[in-house]
């Protein structure tokens, strides 16, 4: 089974660097090979794309992984649709970052 791939917001960065993460978002901008999403905390978050990403919606869910300057490198994304409850998502990341083992 593969492992558990941990949902995460700006705020928590710092603490999965160099490794694989969910983040949740609105997006913000796009300038070449880089785009900026306002994630589930209000945070801004700059996403190294991959060259195949096809976002077409407001939000989107990003898996990749956390750099050592914070940004997140695209393995893939999902678009969410135009109309996304960040609140709610991001009390979805509270409650597991209290309760892991519910997420494992």
């Amino acid at each position: 089974m593969d492992k558990p791939t941990p949902r995460i917001n700006s705020k928590l960065r710092e603490k999965y660097v160099g490794r694989t993460i969910r983040i949740t978002g609105k997006v913000v901008s796009f300038a070449g090979d880089t785009a900026v999403l306002s994630a589930s905390d209000g945070g801004q978050v700059l996403v190294q794309l991959n060259g195949e990403s096809q976002w077409g919606t407001d939000y989107v869910e990003v898996i990749g992984q956390v750099e050592s300057d914070f940004n997140i490198r695209e393995f893939k994304s999902t678009n969410l649709g135009n109309n996304f409850d960040l609140a709610l998502a991001d009390r979805v990341i509270e409650f597991s970052q209290k309760c892991p083992e519910l997420f494992d």
